[in-house]
């Protein structure tokens, strides 16, 4: 009855939804956790967006769930379709992007979850089939201005802007630190996963949560040549390495980045907060790269449910503690330094 009488106000254009969270996914399976346990259980039509689902409501918590469907195009044209959506005023939302991703077994394991301080573009690209670039090329994509791979001279700060996002670093610190010692499942088979990865002291520990660089582009890959251009293409686009030697590229996705842009599109028209009230939260499904002695295989070992379930387990409790904070401190709270994470840390009955 509340859902129907929900979807009836806003159909005569009587209610105007105010979310503290919108919780962005990509695909039914990332999403499923999400509306059963928040839980997200009043049904909104959602008929602009890529993802050919509902948006899904939960007026307790003031909390908006959305399935974009998969890739930067359908990414970009649901959260545009959500901006401009009459319906709801998102000014005040912080916004949460919460899907699966390949792990760099440089810098993670299977199983775990990354905090994405970075995100880079790997789509406006060109491109020289390997068998026809110059030999002493390490690989056939190049920027878009220059004549080689990792082309000389190095970025400028104009040109980083088309290609990284660097998202709000208080946010993205605070929604680390209250989440870094959440235990992640672990089992037997990604132990066995994990002891192919013998040279690689990141891809053999347990799933842990961790900070770095998302890489965005709308290609399924996997390969050691291909980890190797992603590692060198964040770097070259985001500038460096990460902290205590991590290297910064942690994870492949394809929404972050047009997620963003859409993002700071709506900022422009005064319809969001932008990038800067943006966290991209990414758990692990598989390694972008084979162990050695194995060539890569179009279905790689691919751990969805694990996935999924790390995602939610680290999720939820920023998004419950982005609540509380929001339903009681001043409009622009990122913007100072945040409150000690251990705060909203709810207490044990």
């Amino acid at each position: 009855m509340r859902a129907a009488t929900l979807l009836w106000l806003l159909q005569l254009g009587c209610a105007d939804l105010v979310p503290r969270v919108v919780i962005v996914t990509t695909f039914p399976p990332e999403f499923a956790r999400w509306k059963r346990l928040l839980p997200l259980d009043e049904e909104l039509p959602f008929p602009g967006g890529g993802g050919s689902t509902s948006l899904w409501w939960n007026s307790e918590l003031h909390v908006l769930g959305m399935v974009t469907g998969m890739t930067s195009k359908n990414a970009a044209m649901s959260v545009t379709a959500l901006g401009h959506d009459q319906r709801f005023d998102l000014k005040k939302a912080v916004w949460l992007l919460a899907g699966i991703a390949g792990a760099d077994p440089e810098a993670g394991t299977v199983g775990g979850a990354v905090w994405a301080r970075s995100l880079v573009d790997g789509t406006a690209v060109k491109f020289l089939d390997p068998r026809e670039m110059p030999p002493a090329w390490p690989t056939g994509w190049l920027p878009q201005h220059r004549a080689a791979p990792y082309g000389q001279p190095l970025p400028s700060e104009a040109e980083r802007q088309q290609m990284v996002v660097s998202l709000n670093p208080r946010l993205v610190q605070w929604a680390y630190k209250l989440t870094q010692s959440i235990q992640l499942p672990d089992s037997e088979a990604l132990q066995h996963l994990r002891e192919q990865y013998h040279h690689l002291p990141a891809a053999q520990s347990a799933p842990a949560i961790s900070l770095g660089a998302t890489l965005s582009t709308d290609v399924f890959w996997t390969g050691s040549f291909s980890a190797s251009w992603a590692r060198n293409w964040t770097t070259y686009w985001a500038g460096g390495r990460g902290t205590e030697g991590v290297p910064q590229f942690a994870a492949s996705a394809m929404e972050d980045f047009a997620t963003a842009q859409a993002l700071a599109a709506l900022q422009r028209l005064g319809r969001s907060r932008g990038p800067e009230a943006l966290l991209v939260l990414r758990s692990t499904s598989n390694f972008v790269e084979p162990p050695p002695g194995r060539s890569p295989e179009p279905n790689m070992d691919f751990f969805l449910e694990v996935a999924c379930e790390a995602a939610f387990l680290v999720g939820e409790p920023v998004v419950k503690a982005l609540v509380r904070h929001l339903a009681s401190q001043p409009l622009k709270w990122w913007r100072r330094p945040l409150t000690p994470a251990s705060s909203f840390v709810p207490a044990e009955k």
